[in-house]
């Protein structure tokens, strides 16, 4: 992995990084984040998990609790590895290795589905990287935020703060029906909570009383 991806940019006018903690580098996926989108992965499909190494994401432990049929293992490098019938996982957010992870899945041109940033969908990389498989690419639109988990502790927990930034699940090769691409269900915002400025169109959030 020392070369560089031929997507990865120079520099990028945009910043699609998540905006949290910076002391922190891993941030995990929710039982939440799976049981949004279980009705469109196939059950009769063997589910790989690709993105464990090293980590102590319970993902693998998610997938099996919603029924599904799960390998993967921490030592494991999907760089290495070609398992299971469709890929599920939370790649990770940072710069070149995303690129690269997201090339080797189109190498293996196996069904997928991972969490990823919306903002990467407007960067060039991004455009460049799928310009051949664009009629194969779907997105899946969660209701609110995509929340996450972090390891507080030596116990995963879930985040503190949400994220700055809004995530999207990426199918690729997943035939969705089109229909199915706005999840119904998700995480909801309480919107009396707000209130709203007839004038400015703003929110502003109540004070607690």
């Amino acid at each position: 992995m020392e070369e560089k991806s031929k997507y990865f940019p120079k520099k990028c006018p945009l910043s699609n990084r998540p905006t949290m903690n910076e002391e922190k580098v891993e941030y995990y996926t929710t039982k939440k984040m799976w049981d949004n989108i279980s009705h469109l992965i196939p059950k009769n499909k063997k589910i790989w998990e690709a993105c464990m190494l090293n980590s102590s994401s319970k993902s693998i432990q998610y997938l099996r609790e919603l029924g599904f049929e799960v390998v993967g293992n921490k030592e494991w490098d999907c760089f290495e590895k070609d398992e299971g019938d469709i890929i599920i996982t939370n790649i990770p957010f940072t710069g070149e290795i995303k690129i690269k992870i997201l090339e080797r899945f189109l190498e293996l041109d196996k069904p997928f589905i991972i969490i990823l940033n919306s903002l990467n969908i407007y960067t060039a990389w991004f455009r460049e990287l799928f310009k051949d498989n664009l009629n194969d690419i779907q997105l899946i639109i969660p209701r609110g935020k995509i929340l996450f988990e972090e390891k507080i502790n030596e116990e995963i927990v879930p985040c503190k703060k949400e994220a700055s930034f809004y995530a999207c699940y990426l199918a690729y090769k997943m035939e969705i029906p089109n229909k199915d691409l706005f999840l119904l269900s998700g995480n909801k915002y309480n919107l009396t909570k707000y209130k709203v400025y007839e004038r400015s169109g703003k929110y502003k959030k109540r004070e607690n009383k």
